[in-house]
């Protein structure tokens, strides 16, 4: 996979204790002041990490035109998932969000490039692309306790047997409304959530994962 999960380092795959710092000011994603002044527990067993200068486009078509979907799948370079509530990973990674419906995540600057290509390329479809790179905000969580403290605001039952790594779903994390994915390492998750919850979403996992201890980075 060429998608990488948190570069997590320290006690139990977190950051080290400390203040995160300032990120860098490409890929700015709307939480600086939060990581810049968040700081990581020393024995932290959860890790909140924001991933910098990502891109989002949402996909639309209908999956039962093969040629559409070949069309799509060409210039992603990588299937798309078909299965209900699953991605796939190469170069970037495509959510199922409905019948007819993807997200696809990816560096900023290669989710410009997708959404032209396949905005050209489905131009004989009945289909549509839009990019939603402004309203996003992508946000890992990992370590040995983070499924204990996403299950304190989350209904589903993320256990690796009913919530296996590939499977994503639409959800309500907190207050928020999310989009959640089993990542390939155990009790390693991404979450996908729109900019304007993205602090309070930030302050509601520092919140749940305080009695684990929290690590921080911004990636």
């Amino acid at each position: 996979m060429s998608e990488a999960s948190p570069a997590l380092s320290g006690k139990e795959g977190v950051p080290p204790s400390g203040k995160v710092g300032t990120p860098s000011p490409h890929g700015r994603h709307g939480l600086e002041p939060f990581f810049a002044t968040v700081e990581s527990a020393p024995d932290a067993r959860v890790a909140i990490s924001v991933r910098t200068g990502r891109g989002f486009l949402n996909l639309r078509l209908n999956p039962h035109s093969r040629k559409a979907r070949e069309a799509a799948e060409r210039i992603l370079g990588q299937p798309m998932p078909l299965a209900a509530n699953t991605f796939t990973v190469g170069k970037h990674r495509v959510y199922w969000l409905g019948p007819d419906e993807w997200l696809i995540a990816a560096g900023e600057e290669r989710a410009s490039d997708l959404g032209s290509g396949l905005t050209d390329a489905l131009a004989g479809f009945h289909a549509a692309v839009n990019d939603l790179s402004g309203g996003n905000v992508e946000l890992l969580v990992g370590g040995a306790h983070a499924r204990t403290a996403l299950a304190k605001g989350c209904s589903l039952d993320l256990h690796p047997r009913e919530f296996a790594p590939g499977q994503c779903a639409q959800t309500s994390l907190g207050r928020a409304a999310v989009l959640l994915a089993a990542d390939g390492e155990p009790s390693t998750y991404t979450i996908i959530v729109r900019r304007s919850f993205s602090d309070y979403l930030c302050r509601w996992l520092e919140n749940a994962a305080r009695p684990h201890g929290a690590g921080f980075s911004v990636l």
